[in-house]
């Protein structure tokens, strides 16, 4: 297994080998952050193992969630076969045994992050670990999302911090649709792709409800009555996504200009951005970039 960065997440938890039967090699891994403590892993195998490791007592769980690229796969947890090709994606909790098997030669992506990220009491995330199955609508969607990640791991590893937030929500979703009895609500899975657009279109000046609804191919009304009543409202949403954006760009690129930060994350007042900025956060843009200058 090649060698990981420090901190050396994924091999912290698990260990990787090519099984018995299988031609001589040990997989690749690619490892990009996506955050302080989260891991995007791409591994090519000809064949993979993987095992839990024995680790002290303590340790923070975690949770994995794989998309392997064929369907000659297995997953056993506690010991018992938990998932068989052709399910879309391998979840799995480290702190518990765990072996995963995968025949022949494929590319797996593999994320890794605190399962506390996903705010959930542990019984009802290991609830919906172990009802995960093919028939949960979001499965396939999670499975499609992890496979960009991959894509831009590769291509564009920078972009992946601004992804975190939405990925995690997406699989906070998936676990919850898992546990839940009867047939789960389509709306789930519309504001989950709701919320993955606002993201990858923060800098777009003419993000709107309007624009949202258009191309989920819903009406601006249906879209407004889905939208969760539990936290804010749409409009507040997608300033607070761009203020949060926005914040980390005022830090990591510095050779832009106050104005010019506020323009590219969609706020075409610069005065206006600067005023929700203190509302948010409690400082300007101007301060926050002075405190952070290290």
């Amino acid at each position: 297994m090649s060698q990981l960065p420090a901190p050396q997440r994924l091999a912290d938890h698990i260990a990787v080998s090519t099984p018995r039967g299988h031609c001589v090699g040990t997989p690749d891994t690619y490892v990009t952050p996506m955050g302080d403590d989260m891991w995007l892993t791409r591994i090519r195998y000809d064949g993979i193992a993987v095992t839990d490791n024995r680790r002290l007592p303590g340790i923070a769980l975690r949770i994995l969630v794989a998309v392997p690229d064929n369907d000659r796969w297995i997953l056993r947890r506690r010991g018992d076969l938990a998932q068989a090709n052709p399910c879309v994606l391998a979840v799995a909790d480290p702190s518990e045994p765990l072996d995963f098997r995968a025949f022949g030669p494929g590319n797996a992506v593999v994320l890794d992050f605190p399962m506390s990220w996903l705010t959930l009491p542990v019984d009802t995330v290991r609830r919906g670990i172990d009802g995960l199955n093919d028939a949960n609508p979001l499965s396939a969607f999670v499975g499609e999302h992890l496979t960009h990640l991959g894509g831009v791991g590769a291509t564009c590893p920078m972009m992946l911090p601004d992804l975190a937030p939405p990925t995690i929500q997406l699989i906070r979703s998936l676990l919850l649709m898992s546990v839940r009895t009867g047939e789960p609500s389509p709306s789930t899975e519309l504001i989950v792709r709701v919320k993955l657009y606002i993201d990858e279109h923060l800098t777009d000046a003419d993000l709107c409800a309007g624009l949202i609804a258009s191309q989920h191919s819903i009406s601006t009304r249906k879209l407004y009555a889905e939208w969760p009543n539990d936290g804010p409202a749409l409009g507040d949403y997608i300033i607070r996504r761009r203020l949060e954006r926005a914040r980390d760009a005022l830090i990591t690129r510095r050779h832009l200009t106050i104005p010019a930060v506020a323009r590219s994350h969609g706020f075409v007042d610069p005065t206006h951005f600067a005023k929700r900025f203190r509302m948010a956060f409690g400082v300007s843009p101007s301060q926050w970039r002075r405190d952070n200058a290290g």
